[in-house]
């Protein structure tokens, strides 16, 4: 595993292939969460004269600050940044094997912040674990079963840190939060170490493109937070993402010792030599490369921890069960969810595990007596509010049954029956039917379904209505059955028939070249030109003309009488020619005025 490369430079971020997966260690941001201080200087150089052999003056340089926050969860983890969880969350199975797990679409959430700001934690050591490169990530998943710690709502931060810690990150006051009580004991077993949150913490970059959905950030690269026990068969289990950030008073550099519990059954192992609240060491511990193994003692009083555990314990209020001094830790909890381990079970061990005995006859204290066809008694209320004993049998039956060929219903109570054999009334099918009925009003695609079937239904019968009301000759193109009127378009075919049917009556056109409509205009008609032009009625008339004319035919203006010219009789017209020629010249001299004074 390595750190990821950075996205290409247009933001995208380059998928992998279908099927297959890529892990990284980390994903650091380029700054943590934290508040910044930005300076830019800027010295300015001037080019004024010197003096030869003098220094040249520097001026002092400009500079400006400006402070600036990065914000991310700190306190609480929105549940649009967790893209899943395993096991899913209120869900019942066999998870006995599998190591609880979140997934968060925000891929440098768990490095976002610094785990220790103070500097208190140590670093491991080199012979027990060796350091990994990376930083460490600031949460962790812890997993418990049943009432092994209490989650609490919305708790004052100043009351869920110790005072050191508080102070430690910055003191943020006015803050509430989520807070997980866990006994001590128990918390020493279940908390990683520095090297373990490292391993238990990854970037994983899949390819979401063939995905049913798609998750909240959608570029297929995710945060991956691994819990560090495995449930137990038959657990109900609760899985919740802490904060470690400052927690140096819990954290251990390395992983706890190895610690042995005594049996109940073996007399008291500590030794009179013993004093209370002191380890004991086994014959290996004086070997210096010999692993190191203690056991505590399981009666009396509060016990001192190994050199290095002492730091993150204080108090003690009893014994724990594993030796370690029992004290309430509370933990800021990011987030959480619930599930249950059923166990491992097989398909055929579930099946073989039903209770069946309410099919029998057999008479067993508490279970309700069933009739020897399955048949159960139960009070049923009629309309009128009396009540009445009917039968009632479910479909988990042991023998077959024939199916009811008197269907379909459109109530429940058309399947109400009478059993042959008791007299009795059988409601099995009005039950199922019933049943039936609210599981498909319960689904909202089917009502939306029923919703289009309906207005479809009315919309064609509206439209049935309207062509079975037109006349014949406007139907005359539309098909005979019923059905093709439905489908076919309406509007073309009545207006292709209705105008074959006007063209067809042979009735002459009233006014073929719209002259009477146009005499109807406003510009038209007297007396609005009268009041626009400003002039008398008479005048408007005059200028109209006689709107009596408008249509008439326009009779050619007669022509005067003229006898035939030859060639020759124009020729011999010397004066008209004279008139023409000076006519022409005079035409010319203005044009040639024209283009020698074009401004004149």
């Amino acid at each position: 595993m390595t750190t990821p490369p950075p996205p290409p430079a247009d933001g995208s971020q380059a998928a992998v292939d279908p099927g297959t997966m890529v892990l990284y260690d980390a994903a650091t941001p380029p700054l943590r969460d934290g508040s910044y201080q930005l300076t830019v200087q800027t010295t300015v150089t001037g080019g004024a004269a010197v003096a030869p052999g003098a220094a040249t003056p520097s001026p002092p340089p400009m500079s400006a600050s400006h402070y600036f926050d990065v914000v991310g969860p700190r306190f609480a983890v929105p549940a649009s940044m967790v893209a899943g969880t395993f096991p899913p969350a209120n869900k019942l199975g066999d998870f006995s094997s599998y190591l609880p797990q979140i997934v968060l679409s925000r891929r440098s959430l768990p490095w976002e912040r610094d785990l220790d700001p103070a500097g208190r934690l140590r670093p491991p050591s080199p012979t027990k674990a060796p350091g990994l490169p990376g930083p460490v990530p600031w949460v962790a998943l812890l997993v418990f079963e049943g009432d092994e710690a209490t989650l609490l709502k919305n708790v004052p931060l100043r009351n869920v840190l110790p005072p050191q810690v508080f102070t430690d990150i910055g003191a943020p006051d006015g803050i509430t939060c989520d807070a997980l009580a866990i006994d001590s004991g128990l918390l020493a077993t279940l908390l990683p170490s520095l090297n373990e949150l490292q391993l238990l913490c990854h970037v994983r970059q899949v390819n979401v493109d063939y995905r049913e959905t798609q998750t909240a950030s959608g570029d297929g690269m995710y945060a991956v937070v691994v819990s560090s026990r495995l449930p137990s068969p038959g657990a109900q289990c609760t899985a919740v993402l802490v904060s470690l950030e400052g927690r140096s008073d819990v954290l251990l550099p390395d992983p706890p010792p190895s610690v042995t519990q005594p049996s109940v059954t073996q007399p008291s192992v500590t030794p009179p030599s013993v004093t209370p609240g002191q380890p004991v060491f086994t014959a290996a511990d004086t070997d210096a490369a010999a692993p190191r193994k203690t056991t505590y003692p399981t009666t009396g009083t509060a016990i001192s921890l190994p050199a290095g555990a002492s730091s993150w314990l204080s108090g003690s209020t009893g014994i724990g069960p594993i030796g370690f001094p029992t004290t309430e830790i509370w933990l800021v909890a990011l987030t959480s969810w619930q599930f249950t381990c059923a166990g491992p079970q097989t398909f055929r061990g579930l099946m073989q595990g039903l209770d069946v005995s309410m099919l029998g006859t057999a008479a067993v204290t508490g279970h309700p007596p069933v009739t020897d066809t399955g048949h159960l008694e139960v009070t049923l209320h009629d309309r009128l509010g009396a009540a009445e004993t009917v039968l009632y049998r479910g479909p988990l039956v042991p023998y077959n049954l024939t199916r009811d060929s008197l269907g379909p219903y459109h109530s429940a109570d058309q399947a109400r029956r009478v059993t042959p054999e008791t007299g009795a009334e059988d409601i099995s099918y009005a039950a199922a039917f019933e049943a039936g009925r609210l599981m498909a009003a319960a689904d909202p695609r089917l009502a939306q379904a029923l919703m289009r079937w309906r207005r479809e239904s009315y919309k064609q019968s509206a439209r049935q209505s309207t062509i079975g009301a037109l006349p014949a000759e406007a139907t005359a193109g539309l098909p005979a059955d019923a059905d093709g009127r439905l489908h076919t378009p309406v509007a073309p075919v009545v207006a292709l028939s209705a105008t074959q049917s006007i063209a067809a009556s042979g009735v002459p056109a009233r006014d073929p070249h719209g002259v009477l409509a146009a005499g109807s205009y406003p510009g038209l008609d007297p007396g609005t030109l009268a009041t626009a032009w400003n002039i008398t009625a008479a005048e408007a008339a005059t200028l109209l003309g006689d709107p009596g004319t408008l249509g008439a035919v326009a009779e050619p203006p007669p022509a005067s009488p003229r006898g035939d010219t030859t060639l020759a009789d124009v020729a011999a017209d010397t004066a008209g020619l004279a008139r023409l020629a000076a006519y022409r010249n005079q035409a010319q001299a203005n044009a040639v005025r024209t283009l020698e004074a074009p401004d004149a």
